[in-house]
Parts: C-alpha cells; structure tokens; sequence
C-alpha cells in the first residue's frame, strides 16, 4: 500500500522557511483523508480513466469537477463534511494556479481556524485573472503583501494574523470574531496567535475595511472554544451584559468550566450545540447525554441554575424575541 508521501508526491515532514515565510505542519488526517482524494489527469490516466470514459463519469455524476483537470469521485465527495470540501478545492486550485497564496476564509481553514460559513467559492491573492462562483480572486495591496505560510505539499496561504485581519476587513462582524476568537482560542496548539499582537495587527489594518476591524479588535476574545460561545458573547454584550466567561465551579461531582457565569445572580449559561451528541469523537460510548444531565444536576446541587443556549438563540438579529425571552426567564434582564 503507498504511503500518503508517495501518493503525493512529496516529503509530508519537510519544512521549508525563508525571509517573510513561516512554516507550518498540516494535519496528517487531513492530508490522508483529503489530498490524494483529489485527482489530475495524469493520475487518472495511471489508473486506467481515459478522456472518454472521465466524460461519461461526470455525465453520470460519477465525479465530480474540482478545477481545471482536478476531480474527485462522488463516493469520496458526499463522504466529506463542508470544510474538508472547500479544502479539497483548496488543493485543487493549489495545483492549476500559478504560485496561488489562499486568502480570506480558505487560509483560516487551512490554519484550522473556524468559520461561521464555509464559502463555496476559494478566495486567493492573485494579480490577474477574473473571479467566478468558484473562485474569487483579490488583488489587493495588503494581500500582495502580506506574510505568508506555505503548508506541506506546497500550499500556501496568508499568515496566521493577517488571515485574521484579512478577514476582519471584508466579512460580517459576527463572522470575522467568530474567526479570531477561533485563533486566539486554547485549543489551538501549533497557530495559536498572541492577543495583543492580533489587537495591534487590526488596530493598525490598512484603510479599507480598517473601521470593521478594529470593531473587530474590541470585541474579540481568547477565552471563546466554540463559535456557539463566541455569538453567545456578542448577543449578551448587544444587552449590555459582559459575564465572567469560562468560570470555573466546584461541584460534589468534581471541578467544571462554565462557558459564562453571573456570580450574583447564581446563573451558569452554556451553549449548547448538540455536537457532543452527534460528533463520535466527542461521544463515542453514547451516553454524553447522561453525563452532561449529572454534571447540570451537581451544578445545581452547588446552588446554580443552568441556561442553555442554542443556535436559535444566537445566529444573528432576526428573532431576538427568542433570546430575550430565555434571558428574562432566569431574571438576567
């Protein structure tokens, strides 16, 4: 059986750094799962695929069109969630653009910083060449010249901070804290970025979008670990409420970590995602919803009621009823 480096074609492990370039490991279950999914020409020619019959394939929806000579099956496609898709495009693009640097939301997934909506369309520098509904080209200075990470297998993007500060700079205000709070965040190890260095990186952005990122500056955190919590922040500061975030309560069952607490008012909120119950990885015996029923149980043993949040109550303005209510009904408002 090949390994991934000879299905690729290079040294997974080889990290390469010069002037203005840092470098960056990139995942090995990504690499594994994505990359040698996505297939040139040339590969499939190896394998038997002849012009005609990849005609026949597609026409079959069989495949599925990447780019330029870039496909993939459609087993393999439906099998990928949202992100590991836009990152099969990624690498699609990476191999039929000339020295393509990934900007925007495709850098922030390549960093593995979270985003509120993956884009269908792959953003990347670029000095000419027109944008489609595949791809969107930006041409401007800060891109031009901005840092840059080359990932292994040769891709690359825009680096860490300026991912972030390109993003701050064109996306909806929810959406670009959602991506900062996810690189400032404790769970990221290897790209986790300095507060204030990012504070300072916004706060000085050039002057095209310079008045949404410093906006930016002001309402990021690095105690968020979800963008569930990250939109829960925000909709309470809207009420001009500021909990301590991330509280830590001692309970009879052991010592846990609220995502907010308002200590007078003996109130734990959380948000509550349902990823837990559905990700394998997260609950892989099956009873988190056991589990999480105790430890409500021992919070409230401690003295603390609990209020769950949930999407409904936080993507974005249009039912801020909803809300509102939730918040009333546990005397916050």
């Amino acid at each position: 059986m090949s390994t991934v480096s000879e299905l690729l074609g290079v040294d997974l492990y080889r990290f390469c750094s010069y002037k203005g370039m840092s470098t960056y490991k990139l995942s090995d279950t990504i690499l594994r799962r994505v990359y040698p999914l996505v297939k040139d020409n040339a590969k499939l020619r190896a394998e038997g695929i002849t012009k005609d019959r990849l005609r026949t394939i597609i026409r079959d929806n069989r495949a599925v069109k990447l780019a330029r000579g870039q496909y993939i099956s459609a087993h393999n496609w439906q099998n990928l969630n949202i992100t590991e898709k836009h990152l099969a495009r990624v690498i699609a693009y990476s191999r039929v653009l000339d020295e393509p640097v990934f900007t925007h939301q495709s850098a922030a997934i390549l960093h593995g910083f979270p985003v509120l909506e993956v884009p269908v369309s792959v953003h990347v520098y670029s000095q000419s060449g027109s944008s489609n509904e595949a791809l969107t080209r930006h041409n401007d200075s800060y891109a031009r010249d901005a840092s840059i990470t080359r990932f292994l297998a040769g891709i690359t993007a825009t680096s860490p901070i300026e991912t972030v500060v390109g993003c701050a700079r064109v996306l909806q205000v929810d959406e670009a804290v959602v991506v900062a709070d996810g690189a400032l965040s404790r769970q990221q190890t290897e790209t986790r970025i300095n507060y204030w260095e990012l504070h300072h990186a916004l706060m000085n952005s050039p002057r095209k979008g310079s008045a949404r990122a410093r906006e930016v500056a002001r309402l990021m955190s690095d105690k968020s670990d979800s963008p569930g919590e990250t939109l829960t922040r925000l909709r309470l500061q809207e009420y001009g409420l500021f909990p301590v975030e991330q509280y830590f309560v001692k309970t009879d069952l052991g010592n846990f970590v609220s995502d907010f607490a308002f200590e007078q008012l003996g109130v734990l909120i959380e948000f509550d995602g349902r990823v837990k119950q559905t990700d394998k990885t997260m609950n892989p015996d099956g009873w988190v919803v056991d589990r999480e029923k105790e430890r409500e149980n021992a919070l409230m043993r401690a003295g603390w009621r609990l209020l769950r949040l949930r999407w409904e109550h936080v993507r974005g303005r249009g039912s801020p009823w909803v809300l509102e209510s939730a918040l009333r009904s546990f005397g916050i408002l």
